[in-house]
């Protein structure tokens, strides 16, 4: 029975604190924050899971990339979003509110390197981006903390 609970218990531990995505579960008042009218960063109050709160920010263009279609992807440090090096720059950037798109939705238009007309692309941030002890993280991006 001794090796029955402290085994359930490890493979709790080991899902809480390594599982990617479920942000929402662990994170709130989670928001874009950004003053321009292409916010990058994602901001929200994490818990460390052990009693403390973190306020962090990850940029976005550190886990996202336009394609050469200008479609969002997953991207680990890729040419960004909306970066003055993204060959296919996003605008109009926004989150989902809650009630017509969920929060974790992100959606941008973006266009392609070869030009040609925008194109509405969007990700579900919750299946890439995760809290690990209170920071925001995608891939081996570490989000910063931010002053309360």
């Amino acid at each position: 029975m001794k090796v029955s609970i402290a085994s359930g218990f490890l493979v709790l531990l080991a899902a809480s604190t390594s599982a990617q995505g479920g942000y929402p579960d662990t994170c709130g008042e989670v928001r874009l924050d950004d003053a321009t009218m292409n916010p990058q960063y994602l901001t929200g109050d994490c818990d460390d899971g052990y009693g403390f709160t973190y306020k962090t920010r990850l940029d976005l263009n550190l886990c996202y990339s336009p394609n050469e279609e200008g479609v969002m992807v997953p991207t680990d440090r890729g040419i960004g979003l909306n970066t003055s090096q993204s060959y296919a720059p996003c605008v109009d950037c926004f989150i989902g509110n809650g009630y017509e798109l969920p929060r974790t939705y992100y959606a941008c238009d973006c266009i392609g390197p070869h030009g040609g007309s925008f194109k509405h692309s969007g990700v579900y941030l919750d299946e890439l981006i995760y809290n690990e002890r209170g920071y925001l993280k995608c891939f081996n991006n570490t989000g910063e903390i931010r002053p309360f």
